[in-house]
């Protein structure tokens, strides 16, 4: 079975959730034999890091003003920014010579490019369509696009002869949109550590760790949790921050207001290489999930699961895994104060954590995508 899948960020070196979703589903079905080919379109002012084959689909920079433009929305008008553009007359025409038996989008932004192909062509209107969805997007888009948002997951819903949903409530709605044919729920998770390695610890000295891209709901949960400092941590230990979010607390006022103190309290570490993410939540004393807003699941969620470590997680950080607050070690927060008791519970030891691999070897990729694997070749039959 041929799969082509489009998606609107490069893969090669995954980093943000979305991009760790994509390449692990990638990497299961061609684990499961089928030939599956990604094809991201997308802008190189935000995915710098493209492989060179990657790069040879990314938007041409003569349009990248165009779709950056302020009073636009990059993910929603990209299609309207490439309509009729060689490029895509192109990627139509290697699609063709592919002949996929499913053609799959990441999210709904790229759709509308290819829809037109899809309906007409007599070699791809036989292959079956399918919406990996990553999160109800017009949900969570700006009220001024949500209507446009919103007819466009709905008309590829009702297009879709599969829609993949990370979580149950997003398949409910996505079950009830007009036309919606059958709904599967491949849900967030993350690749198990090496139980045979034991990776250098990167910091000395204990320390509370929490990750997360540069997407705004991550500061904001920070700072909801967190606070302006997180004075509460009993010394000498730190709260280490990675990710892309790293900079959106840096650069905030609260956090330069009170540098000094800060300092004493937050290492701030930016984006930083699989190895050493690998070392800081294998040496760390608890892992934070500050999180407040948002849809869908989180990989962050599944990670902190499959490290076997003291979990400190506010409640929207488990949508979709509520199952797993039964497990030792998982402490779930209903409001900041509690959140920071509870992880200076774990930083005093007071709370621990007594889960084994075996508990949550459910939350790895390969069970969390095994629903979307399954049902690729009886699509296609």
């Amino acid at each position: 079975m041929k799969i082509a899948a489009f998606g609107h960020y490069p893969i090669h070196r995954p980093l943000h959730g979305g991009q760790r979703r994509v390449a692990a589903i990638a990497r299961q079905a061609r684990a499961a034999g089928y030939i599956f080919r990604y094809v991201p379109i997308y802008s190189t002012r935000g995915y710098r890091d493209g492989s060179p084959d990657e790069r040879r689909t990314a938007v041409p920079e003569a349009l990248l003003s165009r779709l950056h433009d302020p009073q636009r929305r990059e993910d929603l008008h990209i299609s309207d920014t490439l309509k009729d553009h060689p490029l895509i007359e192109g990627l139509i025409r290697e699609l063709r010579d592919f002949a996929p038996d499913a053609v799959q989008f990441e999210h709904p932004w790229l759709y509308p490019l290819f829809a037109e192909a899809l309906d007409r062509d007599p070699v791809l209107r036989r292959a079956r369509l399918i919406y990996s969805a990553h999160n109800v997007e017009a949900a969570l888009i700006d009220p001024h696009w949500r209507a446009e948002a919103e007819a466009l997951e709905a008309a590829l819903v009702a297009r879709a002869d599969l829609t993949v949903a990370v979580c149950k409530a997003d398949a409910r709605h996505f079950a009830h949109l007009p036309g919606a044919a059958e709904v599967v729920v491949a849900p967030n998770g993350c690749w198990a550590p090496d139980p045979e390695t034991v990776p250098s610890a990167p910091l000395d000295g204990p320390y509370a760790f929490v990750a997360g891209s540069a997407h705004p709901p991550n500061a904001r949960g920070y700072w909801v949790s967190f606070g302006d400092i997180p004075g509460f941590l009993p010394p000498p230990s730190r709260l280490v921050v990675a990710g892309g979010m790293t900079h959106l607390i840096t650069a905030d006022d609260r956090f330069r207001r009170y540098a000094q103190m800060n300092a004493e309290f937050v290492e701030p570490l930016g984006v930083v290489a699989e190895e050493t993410l690998n070392g800081l939540l294998h040496h760390a004393r608890a892992i934070c999930l500050p999180i407040t807003e948002g849809g869908g699941t989180n990989l962050k969620t599944a990670e902190a699961l499959l490290s076997c470590k003291p979990v400190v997680a506010m409640r929207p950080a488990m949508r979709g895994f509520e199952e797993a607050e039964r497990l030792s070690g998982v402490h779930v927060a209903d409001d900041p104060v509690q959140f920071r008791r509870l992880l200076r519970d774990a930083m005093t030891k007071s709370i621990g954590s007594e889960r084994r691999p075996d508990e949550v070897a459910q939350y790895g990729w390969p069970a969390q995508l095994a629903p979307l694997i399954s049902r690729y070749e009886s699509l296609a039959a």
